[in-house]
């Protein structure tokens, strides 16, 4: 439909939208009218509109550009559109009943009929599953609308480390080093489930505004279940993955066949890239850095940035070796390898590096729990080495181990109870989540919970006269029964 030109048109195309309540957007209405602002434009009526709470800026821009169609994605209001990229768009949306706020990635249209990229879809899906950690986006559903297939995924209130550099420049030696070490102990709880990254890149680290970092985006996830059927060699057909600024030397040269090793290397190239503000080789093209990480040393960040401690230079040297062999083995090793420099306190980011809301994002932000901002602390750290060197996973939250933030009277670590003897991986995580979740309804023949001696005397009196009542009706039975 064309643009409204005018203020009748453009309530015409909101209405057909079902975007605001019919009752709520006529009172809204009455009282413009009555308080004598009515607008005049249809501008005017979106910026109020937009300032009460009622619609977000990008359905505006829908609104005023003629459409009415597309706000609407099975349960889920679409309130903004987050980012795109090969694999699909990822929006802001709200729950319409339970005004839950999530992220969902849709797989377009096209790739739903392509086998490969559907495939990928589904092995991110899957992936994600498998996945329970308080610094991995988590992933709620895989659902399918018409021909659209979408995840419906953990929505994280912050700004990738990416957009972070950009606006503020290289980042301090403690902020960095605090970052990388949650990303650490993220792919150290994946690396314990078979799962190898892959895309492990600053854009794919979301930093939310309590200071938590979590990895998004496992649509270029190798795990080992795949490469023992050899899924993961045929979906990527002897195809470079990842990005030419971080992916290791190995993984250009066959990406069906890298181990943890090269998501060391992905996240020694991301930390490099938070301490100089660029990337490893930021001149060439994508085919001259691809043949760079083969051969060529990147310029020592200690040049770049004297301030940073030469121990941590040697850091992160180490982890951008060529050779798998010459790097730290396990996230677990950069995660005690960074540990000099995460003792105290790291602040949460400042407010003026979020991003700003306003209108129906921040209204629908208000009623989501656990926006009360913590700290990670020195002990937390401590807890993470005790909880890595014991094996546990996902067992310590940095910040947040609990999506929903720590209940009253309780500390924001979210320290999951020891693993029950016969549960897996998957059972153990479940354990870790909140009583209100794990709760199971009452089976419809489950055993009366109340004591028969603990109840009321009329009760008693009740139960005991229907007991005669059936007795008696049984013994009539069986006399009418013989005679």
């Amino acid at each position: 439909m064309p643009a409204p030109q005018t203020v009748t048109e453009l309530l015409d195309r909101l209405r057909k939208s079902g975007l605001v309540p019919a009752d709520r957007l006529e009172g809204f209405l009455v009282g413009l009218n009555t308080s004598g602002r009515a607008p005049k434009q249809p501008g005017e009526l979106l910026s109020l509109l937009i300032d009460a709470g009622m619609i977000s800026q990008f359905h505006a821009d829908r609104l005023s550009a003629g459409k009415y169609k597309g706000f609407q994605l099975g349960s889920y209001l679409i309130l903004d559109q987050l980012g795109t990229g090969g694999m699909g768009q990822v929006y802001l949306a709200e729950h319409m009943t339970m005004r839950r706020l999530v992220a969902l990635k849709v797989l377009p249209t096209w790739g739903g009929e392509d086998v490969v990229s559907r495939e990928r879809f589904f092995r991110e899906a899957r992936a994600a599953a498998a996945l329970d950690h308080p610094n991995i986006v988590r992933v709620f559903d895989l659902c399918q609308e018409g021909r659209l297939y979408y995840l419906v995924m953990e929505y994280v209130d912050g700004i990738s480390l990416q957009a972070m550099v950009a606006k503020l420049g290289p980042l301090n030696v403690h902020a960095a080093a605090g970052y990388a070490r949650q990303v650490a102990y993220g792919l150290s709880h994946a690396h314990s489930l078979g799962f190898v990254h892959r895309d492990v890149k600053p854009a794919n680290l979301l930093l939310d505004r309590t200071g938590v970092v979590k990895v998004l985006d496992f649509g270029l996830v190798r795990s080992q279940a795949d490469a023992a059927s050899g899924l993961t060699k045929q979906l990527d057909n002897k195809s470079i993955l990842g990005t030419a600024d971080y992916v290791a030397p190995e993984q250009a040269v066959d990406s069906s066949r890298v181990d943890i090793r090269a998501d060391i290397y992905s996240l020694g190239a991301t930390l490099y890239f938070l301490l100089a503000g660029r990337t490893l080789f930021p001149e060439g093209r994508t085919a001259q850095k691809l043949v760079w990480q083969q051969i060529k040393d990147p310029t020592p960040i200690s040049q770049l940035r004297p301030e940073v401690p030469a121990a941590l230079a040697d850091v992160v040297h180490t982890m951008i070796q060529k050779k798998p062999e010459h790097r730290f083995q396990t996230p677990a090793e950069v995660f005690d390898a960074l540990a000099p420099w995460t003792q105290g306190d790291i602040a949460p980011p400042p407010e003026s590096s979020m991003p700003a809301v306003s209108g129906r994002i921040a209204a629908a932000k208000t009623a989501v729990p656990g926006s009360g901002v913590t700290r990670i602390s020195g002990s937390t750290t401590q807890m993470v080495v005790a909880a890595l060197k014991s094996g546990a996973n996902s067992s310590v939250g940095l910040g947040r181990g609990d999506p929903h933030g720590p209940r009253s009277g309780e500390s924001s670590q979210a320290i999951t109870p020891p693993s029950r003897p016969g549960l897996g991986a998957a059972d153990t995580n479940a354990v870790a989540q909140d009583d209100t979740e794990r709760t199971p309804s009452r089976p419809v023949f489950a055993p009366d919970p109340v004591p028969f001696r603990n109840r009321p005397a009329w009760q008693i009196v009740a139960l005991a006269g229907a007991g005669a009542a059936i007795a008696g009706l049984a013994l009539f039975g069986l006399v009418k029964l013989f005679s």
